[in-house]
């Protein structure tokens, strides 16, 4: 199974802990909580309904693999729930299924992982095979296309007919069982709709559910993953939806609709850019090269620059890299054009002597990518031709080159082409540096005419933020060697960033600004702006246009230029090297190696006891007080808990009595991934000794343990971390803050901020006005404008000694970190000073500063900076201590 991404794991991990917080205050206040922002019910009203917000090359699929099981478990409290997959065409519904149905790929390890042998896969054409009793017993997904369910008259769509197919499933149905689908759209049998069947089977089911696939689908209240969610926000998609009763759903797209009264996308967590490269997912930069001479420079340059990369994976295969033959994506101009298709090819062969074997043309009527294994190293395939787009679903992380000989702002599917360049090959670093960054050439005159169009397409179609694309897009130098560096070169003087403005009116005192010309194009004259656009600026160009939709279309124009501009400002993007920061490591005794001094080498001397009175103490659990019957047994070695009820649609209604130790068996079934550093032994003791202590002390039933188990597994997660911590806080104080073991900085081992690996969390980045002139990265992680923090990064942005500084990200791999008893601390700020000396700072406003962790956190940045030999300074800054101003403990420190 593939090891989940950093981005991957926060964004599953936002999911979880919506949904649990959810299941105990409702979705609309849960949302609110998680991200501050209103929750859109219009549509669904209460109804978990949440958007993964991931750009292209993200990786949807795996983690709408991930998600389906915690909201099985999470929200609906389902050991085997249904899930129904919709995805927006055939072609991705058959790509996807086949990846879901394949033993070891990596989205059924996802699945099997929570469900083992309990799992069935299936298409809608197979839906009726499953027997009636394997629902509620084993974990469905159905994968099919939105379009399937998408209609206005149910009549005209088989999923919505009475079908034989489902006669024994709705046979012996619960009596209520239309009550469930009452409030569900189109699901009962009408006097209209009986009156005309022509069989007169509906006449007997009059007010009844009529036994369809989407009916049966509706009894299950599936969970429902929308994949490519932007494209099923209209009234149609609405009432599909809604017919298939869900009971929460998923959202996946890098495109959400954030705006409209209807249908708005509740973005639960938002991946960006970087945290993509970072991850080696997407090649970054993308190197851009602008063409004024047309379509025979671009081409010519394009078929260089594969020659040169193919070069570079030679020498990075006979290193130890995987194979990779890199390849070019042709757009050509359209068939009445100058330069079509099958007229590119001849060029590429008689005026480029490229060999015919290495061309394909991909198009509406030439498919000559069918049935081609592009990543085989017997396939010599090296460029792509196209028009429009490549079929959905073809996937090659070789292409590394996009040559649009088409206007790339008149260009249709330049999107979905950049998306086939962007993705990284294995998601590996390559060792070649080229082969680490993506390469476009377009048809432009200037470079800030092609970078303003390739940010409109990164932004708006694929679901960038314009700060990430203001660092994606470097120029390119056509030039000297590309290769011999992943980043611009010290002292690399870039194109101005130009952007021009529709103004009706320019006054003077808009004209008088520096930066600010009037230019005429097309006879239309417009403002011409360069440098960063001020607050009084922006007011002023805001007035020149009237109507609220030009004034937004202004201020967007001016966020994407100001990004743009300050991320040429940069001091990564000018080639600065940021010196290393030394992570702790330990000695066990003088003599022996230094190793990374973690929190789980500490735990490794940590034995836990798991049979304290605290340890079985489970003081916020309360079991449910609603009687219900329930079934557990065996199947395939695999302990099942079911309600014999109809929302789980039991069949034959046995109630077998239940054990306490099948409880237990359960709980360990449940956790054993989730407690590794426990043994079986540890675990099952430990379960029988809360079980009986809730029975017999706190007199739980039973039966109300089984219905609150997955609740009761989460308590019981919760308090193995609390028992952890409660242990390794003496071990740590003792071996680390008491210098049991040698404690020293790794100078070896360092953490390093590289140039274009700042993965920021789109949500809480730096968004005000002012502008940091030595933040190393164009963008700032979680600083809001205004307050003491934002005082300190100005203060220390101010200061002459200072280089450069970087606001600390708060995860591996991208964060400096020091490790605490708990959990790893990442302090505020690291600074590098002219002389190269390295200061960490930790800002530490009056709440709080004096609870344990934070002792912890200032007792190890103090011992850090104390061992660093005075290479390295640590920095405990506070509004105010002992009569002394941040700004002068900020002086003391940075002199």
């Amino acid at each position: 199974m593939l090891t989940l991404k950093s981005y991957q794991q926060a964004a599953l991990d936002a999911l979880t802990g919506f949904l649990r917080h959810a299941a105990q205050i409702g979705a609309p206040a849960a949302f609110r909580a998680a991200t501050q922002r209103g929750y859109a019910d219009e549509v669904f009203g209460g109804l978990p309904c949440v958007c993964l917000r991931i750009p292209t090359g993200g990786g949807k699929t795996l983690l709408a693999s991930h998600a389906i099981p915690r909201l099985g478990a999470d929200w609906l409290g389902r050991d085997f729930p249904t899930a129904l997959w919709l995805v927006p065409s055939d072609a991705i519904r058959s790509q996807t299924l086949k990846a879901l149905q394949t033993p070891q790929h990596a989205y059924r390890a996802a699945l099997e992982e929570q469900y083992g042998a309990n799992l069935v896969v299936c298409s809608l054409e197979e839906l009726s095979q499953i027997a009636p009793s394997d629902w509620g017993v084993k974990a469905v997904v159905i994968v099919a296309t939105i379009q399937s369910f998408r209609v206005e008259e149910t009549a005209g769509r088989t999923v919505y007919s009475f079908s034989e197919d489902f006669e024994r499933h709705f046979k012996g149905l619960p009596v209520n069982a239309a009550q469930a689908l009452r409030d569900v759209p189109d699901a009962l049998v009408t006097k209209e709709e009986a009156a005309k069947d022509a069989t007169g089977i509906l006449k007997n089911h009059l007010n009844q559910p009529r036994q369809s696939l989407a009916n049966w689908l509706a009894l299950q209240a599936p969970i429902l993953i929308v994949d490519e969610a932007h494209n099923t926000k209209t009234d149609k998609s609405f009432t599909a939806l809604k017919r298939l009763n869900p009971s929460a759903i998923l959202e996946l797209t890098a495109t959400p609709i954030t705006s409209g009264t209807l249908g708005k996308t509740n973005v639960l967590y938002h991946v960006s850019a970087q945290e993509l490269a970072a991850e080696h997912m997407i090649k970054l930069p993308i190197s851009l090269a602008e063409h004024a001479q047309g379509w025979p420079q671009a081409v010519f340059a394009a078929v260089q620059q594969q020659k040169a990369l193919e070069a570079a994976a030679i020498k990075d295969e006979a290193s130890g890299a995987e194979y990779v033959r890199p390849i070019v994506l042709f757009q050509a101009q359209n068939e009445n054009d100058e330069m079509p298709p099958e007229k590119l090819r001849t060029y590429l062969q008689d005026e480029l002597h490229v060999p015919p074997e290495q061309i394909v043309v991909a198009t509406g009527n030439t498919r000559e990518l069918d049935g081609l294994d592009i990543l085989s190293r017997s396939c010599p395939v090296r460029f792509v031709i196209t028009v429009q787009a490549l079929r959905e679903g073809w996937d090659c992380p070789f292409a590394y080159i996009l040559c649009s000989l088409q206007k790339l702002s008149s260009a249709t599917a330049v999107e979905q082409l950049l998306g086939r360049v962007l993705r990284m090959p294995y998601a590996t670093r390559r060792g070649q540096p080229a082969l680490n960054r993506a390469y476009a050439h377009v048809c432009e005159a200037e470079f800030s005419k092609a970078a303003h169009a390739l940010a409109d397409r990164l932004i708006n179609g694929m679901g960038f933020e314009a700060l990430d694309v203001a660092s994606m897009l470097v120029q390119q130098s056509l030039e000297g060697d590309l290769f011999e560096s992943n980043r611009p070169p010290a002292g690399m003087e870039y194109a101005l960033i130009a952007t021009n403005f529709v103004v009706s009116k320019p006054s003077e005192e808009l004209l008088a600004l520096p930066g600010v010309s009037q230019v005429s194009i097309g006879g239309e004259v417009q403002i011409a702006v360069t440098g960063a656009i001020s607050a009084d600026l922006e007011a002023l160009l805001v007035q020149g246009v009237r109507g609220e939709k030009k004034q937004t279309a202004v201020r967007e124009q001016i966020e994407q230029h100001n990004a743009l501009v300050a991320a040429q400002k940069a001091p990564a993007s000018r080639g600065a090297v940021f010196a290393p920061v030394p992570l702790l490591g330990y000695r066990v005794d003088a003599q022996s190696q230094l190793w990374p001094l973690e929190r789980e080498a500490v735990l490794e001397a940590v034995e836990l006891d798991l049979l304290t009175p605290f340890a079985l103490e489970l003081p916020n659990f309360d079991g449910v007080n609603e009687p219900s019957a329930f079934e557990i047994g065996m199947k395939d070695s695999r302990i099942n808990i079911r309600a014999a009820d109809a929302s789980q649609l039991v069949m034959d209604g046995v109630h077998t009595s239940i054990t306490a130790q099948d409880l237990v068996r359960w709980l360990d079934q449940s956790l054993f991934q989730k407690l590794p550093d426990l043994t079986q032994s540890q675990r099952l003791a430990w379960f029988t000794a809360v079980v009986n202590r809730l029975l017999h002390e706190k007199h739980h039933s039973l039966v109300q343990l089984a219905q609150s188990r997955f609740k009761l597994a989460q308590h019981l997660e919760a308090k193995a971390a609390d028992v952890r911590a409660l242990s390794a806080k003496q071990q740590f104080k003792q071996l680390v803050l008491q210098e049991e073991w040698q404690i020293e900085p790794d100078w070896q081992r360092p953490h390093v901020f590289e140039a274009g690996r700042y993965p920021a969390p789109v949500l809480n980045r730096y968004c005000g006005r002012w502008q940091f002139e030595k933040h190393y990265y164009p963008v700032l992680a979680d600083l809001k404008d205004g307050g003491e923090e934002f005082l300190c990064a100005q203060l220390i942005d101010a200061n002459p000694n200072v280089r450069h500084w970087v606001r600390n990200l708060d995860t591996k791999p991208c964060g400096f970190w020091l490790p605490t008893s708990t959990q790893n601390f990442y302090p505020d700020f690291i600074v590098e000073r002219n002389d190269g000396l390295i200061v960490v700072i930790e800002y530490k406003g009056a709440y709080g500063a004096d609870n344990s962790l934070e002792i912890e956190k200032r007792q190890v940045g103090e011992l850090w900076g104390k061992n660093a030999a005075g290479r390295a300074r640590f920095g405990w800054i506070m509004k105010s201590q002992a009569g002394v101003s941040m700004a002068q403990q900020l002086e003391k420190l940075l002199a």
